[in-house]
């Protein structure tokens, strides 16, 4: 091949290879779309319970009225738990007061948004323009601090502290602890970053002894475990993870606890129990679950009491056996109001007698549901009343639940609605003195005693619950608890209110015992004639496992 056809040949190969590599690489006018980074959700700051500011704006579903505009300031926490914010216009004058976590509808214009806890002077200024249909939003410069109060088994309460900023040692006020199991919200302070100083309420300042100290930084949502004994001395305390300690998943958390008491009790007429004064030891579980979020409350406890005496001369008997649970649905439109939804059940676990003493007792007649004499004891030992989860008595309502907090020392709770109550009963008897329109019957009793078959019944009606707790001081407690049901429909013909009410006195003694004396009135027309009164002083011994 003669030289110039080998460069032709070279020539058309270099072309042939560009080609090739031109083809590889699109046009500028054929390029692929560029491909969309993913958005990223802001993160959460450090230790806030609420997403992030700009979420939170999302989120909120009020809208901004023509000719209007918002302002946006972010919680931390729980709004309702946090101090409002206060937006004020150029000559101070006040336009608007929202939790924080809400809009504030105000005018366009400049504005001065003031933030924080304590009075006016500590709190924190942003100033602000709003335009029109717009919200804007307070960048969080401040400060949160969460302090949980515990005692020593870190079980949550009331107890008392102080909070002063240091090194200046200007107070920002008192501030109580809340027990979040019954629905109590914890006290978020919204304080300017620094150094901060709690101490025992009382003490000043100056204070040497139960003090602790902490440090805020900005936008940061510092969570305190505070620990005080019966006393309200401080035990310990500092910087804890929400719940540390306490078996939580997320929003859920889970109690058990396991103890036992020596018990000094009365019956009078109590349906399955034997008459009169007992001394006995008992034990109990109580178990809770429990899930809270800003607007749902939902709690479930089962108590579980059982125990029994032994005299001489007789055999073993039992003297206490209760199965409660108690389930109840809160929606808060409000910190203290909103709809409830509520279930309980009361049974109890086993079979239940009726011992009498033969020289008192010469004869038992026993009846069935249409007065038919079944059986006639003379001089019996005793009497079988009932048998286990006999008789099962059920809760059902729904209706507004009221939280009211009138001072530091008390809480009260009040739910109002509709309810309705179902009592299963397979073989209970129960004591009866007056037969209406047996006159037979009246005679043959006049000198026996007298039992009948109960039996099941619906009740429906309206129903009010108020519970009350009063700490007296850090070491005594009142809780109550009253429940009623006014019927309006029954399927055995009557509408007698029915009503339970307990009320317990503590007195703790140390951190795992304490002394209780606890009264109890329940009224049951399906079950007792009578009313039912029970008293018992217990020595109680309690341990938490989870």
């Amino acid at each position: 091949m003669s030289q110039r056809a080998s460069a032709w040949a070279l020539a058309a190969g270099l072309l042939l290879l560009q080609d090739a590599a031109g083809a590889e690489e699109p046009a500028a006018s054929e390029a692929l779309p560029p491909v969309a980074a993913p958005e990223v959700e802001p993160s959460r700051p450090p230790g806030w319970l609420q997403p992030a500011p700009r979420v939170q704006l999302e989120m909120d579903p009020e809208l901004i009225p023509i000719n209007r505009g918002a302002v946006f300031v972010p919680a931390m926490s729980e709004g309702s738990a946090e101090p409002p914010y206060v937006v004020l216009d150029q000559s101070g004058v006040v336009q608007g007061r929202a939790p924080m976590g809400k809009k504030a509808i105000v005018p366009p214009g400049r504005y001065q948004v003031m933030v924080g806890s304590g009075v006016e002077s500590q709190m924190l200024a942003h100033d602000l323009e709003v335009t029109e249909g717009h919200a804007s939003l307070v960048e969080a410069d401040w400060a949160g601090l969460l302090i949980r109060v515990v005692d020593e088994r870190g079980q949550q309460f009331r107890g008392a502290y102080e909070v002063f900023a240091l090194p200046a040692g200007e107070s920002y006020g008192l501030g109580l602890g809340a027990d979040e199991t019954l629905g109590e919200t914890p006290r978020t302070w919204l304080l300017p970053p620094g150094r901060y100083l709690i101490v025992r309420s009382g003490e000043t300042v100056q204070a040497r002894s139960d003090f602790l100290t902490v440090r805020l930084t900005p936008g940061e949502l510092v969570h305190f475990t505070l620990v005080q004994n019966a006393e309200g001395r401080f035990v310990g305390g500092g910087e804890v993870d929400r719940f540390e300690g306490s078996t939580e998943i997320k929003n859920w958390l889970f109690g058990l606890v396991l103890g036992g008491d020596l018990l000094w009790n009365r019956n009078d007429n109590v349906p399955g129990r034997a008459f009169g004064n007992t001394i006995a030891f008992n034990a109990f579980v109580l178990g809770s679950v429990r899930y809270m979020t800003p607007d749902h409350i939902f709690y479930t406890r089962m108590e579980v009491d059982g125990g029994a005496s032994a005299q001489e001369g007789q055999d073993l008997r039992k003297t206490l056996d209760e199965l409660d649970l108690d389930a109840h649905y809160t929606y808060r439109l409000l910190s203290w109001l909103g709809p409830y939804v509520r279930f309980g059940l009361n049974a109890n676990l086993f079979p239940g007698h009726r011992y009498f003493d033969q020289d008192e007792t010469p004869r038992v007649l026993v009846f069935d549901e249409e007065l038919n004499q079944v059986a006639d004891l003379v001089r019996p030992s005793e009497l079988k009343l009932a048998d286990s989860f006999d008789p099962l008595e059920l809760k059902e309502g729904v209706g507004l639940a009221f939280d009211f907090s009138p001072s530091v020392l008390l809480d009260l709770h009040l739910r109002i609605g509709l309810g309705s109550r179902q009592t299963v009963v397979q073989s209970l008897r129960i004591e009866r003195k007056s037969f209406p329109g047996r006159p037979d019957v009246a005679l043959a009793c006049e000198d026996a005693l007298c039992f009948a078959a109960a039996e099941s019944s619906v009740l429906v009606g309206g129903e009010a619950t108020l519970i009350g707790s009063a700490r007296l001081f850090n070491w005594f407690m009142i809780d109550t608890e009253f429940d009623m049901l006014e019927p309006f429909y029954s399927t055995e013909g009557s509408h007698m209110p029915v009503f339970n009410w307990k009320t317990t006195f503590s007195l703790r003694l140390v951190s795992f015992a304490s002394l209780a004396y606890v009264v109890r009135l329940d009224y049951n027309e399906q079950l007792s004639e009578f009313l039912q009164f029970e008293q018992r002083i217990l020595l109680r011994f309690s341990f938490d496992i989870l």
